[in-house]
């Protein structure tokens, strides 16, 4: 009967587990369980089955582990027939850890197993009948088993378990314990709700609503990874010279690959020159370079922009020619979001 009765629990757990992705089980939480039920006593007992009354307490460190001290107690269950008369009182004290199935969802179910201690007390008039044949039992055990909650709301839920009872003496007994009752859970942590999908959850995500595929840092936000255009050019020049041009595809592809991207071309020259004139030439270079990108590499024009500062942002020395061909240049910055 009680192989029957743990195959089918196991069985329905079995069946709802894999659908079952998330969990309402609060980190942090404590919680309390009452819940009456059956107790099946191993044939050896020679103690009849009957009803039990079980009160848990217990304390969830994460949305899935937690530990529990279960304390049951069976009163006036009646002796086996042969015996005639009497009856028997059995407890039994379990510490065991827990392991929930998921998060944030209504229907939970859990793995428990552990330790502690199981105790059949005859009545007198048994022991002296029978003394030599029963005896009080007490022993030390463990239990595994397998069970759900089911939460109404926050605070409350509906529990069921089925738990088998193994107890070391005499060659050992195998004890079925059935509970279904109410588990109330208080104070807590709410459990994880990661909206956008990224691995961070929304209480700690500083950048909700990332898109889907891309890597994202410990906040949640995206990873971002760049690449830097330099294009140098003549004095007074402002065509694109055939070396550059595998720079310029360099960045297309790197735009191409990063279809989010924008960026804004920056035209430079030295200080030779008036300021209005050396203004107008790198707002030339700069559209040289955009024009590049968008009628030989393809690049969507929408994504680029172009601007020319003249000489008022160089990068070297303009008091010699080495210093003065590094300031005239196109630079631009493209960042993208890094891929998973």
């Amino acid at each position: 009967m009680k192989t029957k009765v743990l195959a089918l629990f196991a069985l329905i757990m079995m069946m709802v587990i894999p659908s079952m992705a998330l969990a309402q089980v609060k980190a942090d939480s404590v919680h309390l369980s009452i819940m009456p039920g059956g107790l099946f006593p191993d044939s050896d007992l020679n103690i009849d089955d009957g009803m039990q009354y079980s009160v848990g307490l217990g304390y969830n460190f994460t949305e899935n582990w937690g530990v529990e001290l279960m304390g049951s107690y069976a009163p006036g269950l009646d002796i086996d027939e042969k015996f005639n008369r009497g009856d028997a009182d059995v407890s039994h004290m379990r510490a065991n850890a827990v392991y929930h199935f998921g998060n944030n969802m209504a229907f939970v179910p859990y793995m428990t197993a552990g330790i502690g201690g199981f105790w059949a007390h005859y009545d007198n008039s048994v022991r002296n009948a029978v003394e030599k044949s029963i005896k009080n039992y007490n022993a030390f055990s463990a239990n595994a088993g397998v069970g759900f909650k089911y939460f109404f709301n926050e605070t409350v839920a509906l529990r069921v378990e089925a738990n088998n009872v193994h107890a070391f003496k005499d060659g050992g007994t195998d004890n079925l314990v059935v509970n279904g009752g109410l588990t109330f859970q208080f104070g807590g942590n709410e459990g994880c709700i990661d909206s956008d999908n990224d691995g961070v959850c929304d209480a700690y995500d500083k950048c909700p609503g990332t898109p889907e595929g891309y890597r994202v840092d410990a906040d949640g936000c995206p990873v971002t990874e760049s690449i830097t255009l330099d294009v140098k050019f003549d004095f007074d020049k402002s065509v694109v010279k055939p070396e550059f041009h595998n720079e310029i595809g360099r960045v297309a592809e790197f735009m191409k690959m990063h279809p989010r991207s924008t960026t804004v071309v920056e035209g430079h020259t030295d200080s030779i020159g008036s300021d209005e004139y050396n203004k107008k030439l790198s707002d030339r270079r700069a559209h040289a370079v955009r024009d590049a990108l968008v009628s030989v590499f393809g690049v969507d024009p929408a994504r680029l922009s172009a601007v020319g500062y003249g000489e008022e942002r160089p990068i070297a020395t303009n008091d010699t020619d080495a210093g003065r061909a590094q300031n005239r240049r196109v630079v631009g910055v493209v960042t993208g979001l890094a891929k998973e």
